[in-house]
């Protein structure tokens, strides 16, 4: 009875051998096309990407130099915003200083036609009497 056991035993495991070995031979040669296939589909892809990322990287480069041109820009308006509030300023300063000057200048001139005027009343007065 441990024959007949044993002969069916090794029957079975034969049955299964001949059915999982062209399996597992299926098996291996689908594995084997779907990475062909990934590897097909997936390398242009990627090349494509590396492609798409070296212009996002000239895009970034190209926009970091027009934001330091922007900086440098403004900086200078900043500068010349500055240099104009400074020359309005003494502008300012040096016209009303003037206009002081003139105020001035007009007044000791009147004063001093006043007084000479006033001598010149004095010594007529004083040569006639």
């Amino acid at each position: 009875m441990n024959t007949v056991v044993l002969v069916i035993i090794a029957a079975a495991v034969v049955g299964i051998a001949a059915f999982l070995i062209p399996l597992l031979i299926e098996l291996r040669q689908t594995v084997i096309s779907l990475r062909k296939t990934a590897e097909d589909r997936l390398n242009p892809a990627l090349d494509e990407l590396q492609a798409v990322l070296r212009n996002v990287n000239g895009i970034t480069g190209n926009v970091n130099e027009v934001t330091e041109d922007v900086k440098r820009l403004s900086k200078s308006v900043g500068q010349i915003g500055d240099t104009v509030s400074g020359i309005n300023t003494l502008v300012g300063s040096v016209g009303s200083s003037a206009t002081v000057r003139v105020i001035s200048l007009r007044a000791g001139i009147r004063a001093a036609l006043e007084y000479l005027i006033a001598h010149l009343i004095r010594k007529g007065d004083r040569h006639e009497g």
